[in-house]
């Protein structure tokens, strides 16, 4: 599957994407500093040539007379020693060269330069101090700057000139250019191996999964942990909800939406689940007592990475259909309903005595507890004389009670039988048959005027060659459409929260290798006959 074979195609991408975000702006940032460089560059270039004139022009030994020696060697130890100065001179008053040196050529020939120009000398005589100057430069010389000299009265009595080649600027541009390169060089590498650690921390973190595949996984993983049957909820140190699928959500009675990033208090206030982050100890099967409307078992279980704990999940198991189900194989609801009956029909019964009393009639009081007592003695003598296990006869006659209740005539046919420890089926399993017939019957009686007959039949005959059940009814009968999808689990025509009755006593007698047919007819009844026999 391309989930387990992760190729490095869309980490490249990332990679080649983060390399040009990282080059980009190590272009923008290197055009911008050499601008910047280059800038600040010729503004110390002028800096040095105007004070270098200035401080030239303030020297004593260029205003005294008859020292060109000393003036020439002053004009060459100035030229060799400031950096930035390829050319220095000095002239007359009148604008004629007296001094020279060419740092280049290594020449002080004065034929070199010409005469300044009227412009520069009607510059300085109109009182200016210094001057930046190109088009006078001399051969090669790209800037010039220039300055008068003063003599003791104040009047101008000679100039000095500085100049720099305009190889010595591409000189310093190169050099500027090369440091810039170097440093964005160095800065791309290093960007370089980055990018390639935080594509391979990614990867890691992904686990080795293409993002575009983790996403898928995650997502069908997602989908298969809200199929599940259990509920599952997971909390970070602070007590907030990270995850929970759509069967937690229903057990709290929130949505996912609501829920994500809130404190698990706010949906479930006495949740205890924050204990395991403090013990470090899961905690298994803990009944959720506060939540009424299901039964919920719960395991909640720390989260460890590194040796530490960062959050706890929690296993939610919703056993409310699990703990009918068991009821209504073990017999136990069929049971607790017979004895509910017997219990309201005797409180009943207790109240036309206590009724009978209070009136004086004690004569027709006694006749009355002779009566129920016999009949109800007849009644469970001829139960227990014709079924001899304990457990059906007494089902049985909790459900005479039951009928008695609902006004229904239940009659057990004098022909059944039934011994202790039948080889055919165990008692437990006849409960479940037998109660969940008998109350399908009396749901089916339920909207049957009472003009009309309401009458349960229930014959049980334990056979040398099998066994026979059968329970009939006086109801409405069922369609053939309906007959045929009665046993399907979750089907009722009783509403939302039936359908598991017929499908248990299906499973029940195919279990036992038995067979059920339905005979039903619209506005007759129903009957339901089961047959076991031994499979030896």
């Amino acid at each position: 599957m391309e989930c387990n074979t992760p190729s490095v195609q869309l980490y490249g991408q990332i990679r080649r994407i983060l390399v040009v975000c990282i080059g980009v702006t190590l272009l923008l940032a290197f055009s911008a500093s050499l601008w910047l460089s280059l800038k600040q560059d010729a503004k110390v270039r002028d800096q040095v040539l105007l004070s270098a004139v200035q401080v030239a022009a303030g020297t004593s030994l260029l205003t005294e007379e008859n020292n060109a020696e000393r003036l020439q060697q002053y004009v060459e130890h100035t030229v060799r020693e400031v950096p930035n100065i390829d050319v220095f001179a000095v002239y007359n008053a009148a604008g004629t060269p007296i001094a020279f040196y060419d740092l280049d050529s290594d020449s002080s020939e004065l034929s070199g330069l010409s005469t300044l120009s009227a412009d520069i000398l009607s510059y300085f005589q109109s009182g200016g101090t210094t001057l930046l100057y190109n088009h006078e430069a001399p051969a090669n010389a790209d800037r010039c700057a220039y300055a008068a000299i003063y003599d003791n009265n104040g009047q101008v009595s000679g100039f000095t000139m500085a100049a720099i080649y305009i190889q010595s600027i591409h000189q310093t541009l190169l050099r500027t250019l090369a440091v810039h390169l170097f440093i964005a060089v160095a800065a791309l590498m290093l960007g370089n191996l980055l990018s390639l650690r935080l594509t391979r921390h990614i990867k890691q973190e992904l686990l080795g999964y293409e993002p575009d595949a983790f996403r898928r996984l995650f997502l069908q993983r997602s989908d298969i942990l809200n199929a599940l049957d259990e509920g599952l909820l997971a909390i970070d140190l602070t007590g907030r909800i990270t995850y929970l699928n759509q069967v937690a959500a229903d057990m709290l009675k929130t949505t996912q939406q609501d829920a994500l990033g809130q404190l698990l208090s706010t949906f479930y206030p006495r949740s205890t689940m924050a204990r395991v982050m403090e013990t470090g100890c899961p905690e298994y099967n803990v009944s959720l007592e506060s939540i009424k409307h299901i039964a919920v078992l719960s395991d909640r279980i720390p989260l460890w990475r590194n040796g530490k704990i960062e959050g706890a999940v929690a296993i939610f198991r919703n056993r409310t259909e699990v703990i009918q189900l068991a009821q209504d194989l073990t017999g136990v609801r069929h049971i607790l309903e017979a004895l509910r009956s017997y219990t309201h029909e005797f409180t009943n019964k207790l109240h036309v005595i206590l009724g009978l009393l209070q009136l004086g009639e004690i004569k027709q009081a006694e006749d009355y507890v002779l009566q129920i007592t016999q009949t109800r003695a007849q009644s469970i003598s001829f139960i227990s004389d014709r079924i001899h296990e304990p457990s059906i006869a007494a089902l049985l006659i909790g459900k005479a009670y039951r009928a008695a209740e609902l006004g229904i005539r239940f009659v057990l046919t004098p022909s059944s039988h039934l011994g202790v420890d039948n080889r055919y089926m165990p008692a437990g399993g006849l409960v479940t048959v037998i109660g969940n017939l008998t109350e399908n019957a009396f749901d089916a009686l339920r909207n049957v005027p009472d003009s009309a007959p309401r009458e349960v039949t229930v014959s049980i005959q334990d056979g040398g060659h099998g066994l026979l059940i059968s329970v009939d009814d006086t109801g409405p009968g069922m369609s053939s459409e309906t007959v045929q999808r009665i046993f399907k689990r979750g089907y009722s025509t009783k509403g939302h929260g039936h359908g598991t009755g017929l499908s248990l006593v299906q499973d029940m007698v195919s279990s036992y290798h038995g067979a059920i047919r339905v005979e039903s007819e619209l506005g007759v009844g129903t009957s339901f006959i089961i047959t076991v026999v031994d499979p030896y």
